[in-house]
């Protein structure tokens, strides 16, 4: 059986990590998009409309690409490590809160946070799901004969939460027929993506 939390996990915050910008600013102050033509990844490339050539889309809140391209590198690697899971295709989506597609706080950055959230500045909020499909070698002789796929849902819920201290995941659906899974069901929580409140308050 494929170990998902291994590799569902480190790609779940990677969006975290690509883009450094703050929390969303409320009031009159002028926003910048991407159309503007100025804002940078955490690389300092340039952000363009559309998919990029390693499968993100920011103005649409997505990435559609592989392990691999995932760090902003066609290296055959995700974040420096090889294996087979590195060609599996890796679709990413999520909200405003997690990260927008837009400064509004003036650092060149897309912003992250909800509006006002003054107590969680940098933090990505909302939600953010994982749909992963691969394929991998079951019994060790070179040949990747097994397919699997997995869908995560995630959302923040402030300090406290079971993963990475402010995270949860509330819903994991996981199909690997060869090692048995056919649809395994892991749920926390309510129906649907959720709203931070109904995570944090009682």
């Amino acid at each position: 059986m494929r170990k998902l939390i291994s590799l569902t996990v480190p790609a779940i915050l990677l969006v975290l990590f690509l883009l450094a910008g703050g929390a969303v600013s409320v009031g009159a102050q002028q926003c910048t998009t991407i159309q503007d033509g100025v804002l940078l990844d955490s690389y300092g490339n340039l952000l363009v409309l559309g998919f990029d050539e390693f499968g993100y889309n920011y103005q649409a809140h997505m990435f559609n690409g592989t392990y691999d391209s995932v760090d902003r590198k066609l290296d055959g690697k995700y974040w420096g490590a090889t294996g087979d899971y590195v060609d599996d295709m890796l679709i990413m989506k999520w909200s405003d809160d997690w990260l927008a597609n837009k400064d509004c706080d003036g650092d060149g950055k897309l912003d992250r946070g909800a509006p006002g959230s003054a107590g969680y500045p940098n933090i990505s909020q909302g939600w953010l799901t994982n749909h992963i499909v691969g394929d991998y070698d079951s019994d060790g002789d070179g040949i990747q004969d097994a397919h699997y796929t997995d869908f995560v849902k995630i959302v923040w819920v402030g300090p406290g939460g079971s993963l990475w201290g402010q995270y949860e995941v509330i819903q994991e659906v996981y199909n690997d027929p060869l090692s048995g899974f056919h649809g395994l069901l892991i749920k926390i929580g309510a129906p649907g993506l959720g709203l931070n409140d109904h995570w944090t308050e009682p």
